[in-house]
């Protein structure tokens, strides 16, 4: 037997690699496929990825441990530059980002915390995932947060508010962040729908104690699926950042003992990939151009429209603010509201419903049978076994009757940033036509 390496004999290995990635041109032939280039063009691409094949390794898709610059990194600091905040945290969506957030919080069984009517179902739904309990309030004329409502609602037990700029609009938060300091709640803000939007100068996002974005496919911002986190506090950045990545490592030594209660606990895995993150950094990178398209489209079309007595252009909390990806108008009654909307979209508007008792829409409460019927994924009946139960709230489809009023007499109208002064001058024709029938 030769002499073992560690007494100075020769070693059995004296090299490995270097090896090429498992991710190499087939990936990316794949991924060109995503933008339907016409067949002349892939070719000619191909082509020129097949002669330097040789040459090119793939890229590093984890965040983590990359030897090159991390994509989600770079657009992690753009996103918190944006937003006019201290942290950012990409995740793999919006839901994760609430959830990170309320378990950051310290949110968990017993706990209480507000959410409105309106809203994507994923708002509420976090809550119960999170083994807290859902307290549905009203929305007002805005279709987001009724502040008077929030204040009725508020109870010993709650423990945070979230509150849903909903289709690019600005929730009242002068009124709700009065609320929130003044019994020491802190706030969420859902941004889901309105990355870009503003409130009295300053970003969406960066007014509450945390908020949560969607780089979802059908956002204002999108890399497919995807999220960040914004906050300035930094132990809430550090205790998301653990939950979104199994809680093991985000402290300055991963192995050492808890410099502060509350920093070691279980978490889950929401990471972003490389590829999300380097569609994600060039999209926030173009939000800018995007926003000013929504909102000069939106502003000329407003500008044009005639509203008959009965009808009203739906208030902005803060009309600078305002993402322009919609507009919405109120009609009189649910009769006039299905007919001025059949017509609007016989005339083209790109013109929609909210609420049709008829019509199942996550958005809404009254389809989240999940809540009102207490429904538990386990046999520990969590959230609802974990309080009393003459203290539980009680849900029913007719709880947020202000809220099932406006929506059902609500026509949104969606709004493209690429409009042309003819595509906005045509939607305004459109709907002005029909509102002279009313």
């Amino acid at each position: 037997m030769s002499k073992l390496a560690i007494e100075g004999g020769e070693k059995a290995v004296r090299k490995l690699g270097p090896y090429t990635s498992k991710i190499h041109k087939e990936e990316l032939e794949e991924v060109l496929d995503l933008w339907e280039y016409p067949a002349g063009v892939k070719n000619k691409l191909v082509a020129i990825i097949e002669k330097n094949a040789g040459r090119i390794n793939g890229p590093h898709l984890f965040r983590y441990y990359n030897p090159r610059p991390s994509k989600v990194t770079e657009a992690e600091n753009a996103f918190a530059k944006y937003i006019g905040a201290k942290h950012a945290l990409a995740v793999n969506s919006c839901t994760s980002a609430l959830i990170a957030s309320l378990r950051a919080l310290g949110i968990g069984m017993g706990d209480e915390v507000i959410v409105p009517a309106y809203t994507f179902f994923a708002s509420a739904a976090v809550i119960v995932a999170c083994n807290a309990i859902p307290v549905i309030a009203d929305i007002d004329e805005t279709l987001t947060l009724d502040p008077k409502d929030v204040a009725r609602r508020i109870t010993p037990r709650t423990k945070a508010i979230i509150v849903v700029h909903m289709r690019g609009m600005p929730a009242r938060m002068d009124e709700l962040m009065t609320i929130a300091r003044e019994r020491n709640i802190p706030v969420i803000e859902d941004v889901a729908q309105a990355a870009g939007g503003m409130y009295k100068g300053k970003m969406l996002g960066s007014i509450g104690t945390m908020g949560c974005f969607s780089f979802d496919y059908y956002k204002v911002l999108n890399s497919g699926e995807g999220g960040f986190i914004t906050t300035n506090d930094p132990w809430l950045y550090t205790r998301a950042q653990s939950w979104h990545d199994c809680a093991a490592c985000w402290r300055p030594n991963r192995f050492e003992a808890e410099r502060r209660e509350g920093e070691l606990f279980c978490g889950e895995n929401y990471r972003m990939s490389e590829l999300q993150g380097a569609v994600a950094l060039a999209q926030i990178r173009k939000a800018k151009k995007f926003l000013k398209g929504y909102r000069a489209a939106k502003k000329s079309i407003v500008k044009k429209l005639i509203l008959p007595k009965g009808a009203q252009l739906q208030p902005v909390a803060d009309s600078v603010g305002d993402t322009g990806i919609c507009l919405v108008l109120f009609m009189p009654d649910v009769a006039t509201t299905r007919r001025a909307l059949a017509a609007m979209q016989a005339e083209g508007v790109p013109a929609g419903g909210i609420y049709d008792h008829k019509v199942k829409d996550w958005h809404i409460y009254v389809y989240w049978e999940h809540i009102l019927d207490r429904k538990s994924v386990a046999r520990d009946g969590l959230p609802w076994s974990g309080v009393p139960a003459d203290q539980l709230p009680a849900y029913s489809t007719n709880m947020c009757p202000r809220s099932t009023d406006l929506l059902s007499r609500a026509i949104m109208i969606d709004i493209h940033w690429e409009f042309s002064a003819a595509d906005c001058s045509a939607i305004a024709k459109g709907i002005n036509k029909v509102m002279a029938t009313i």
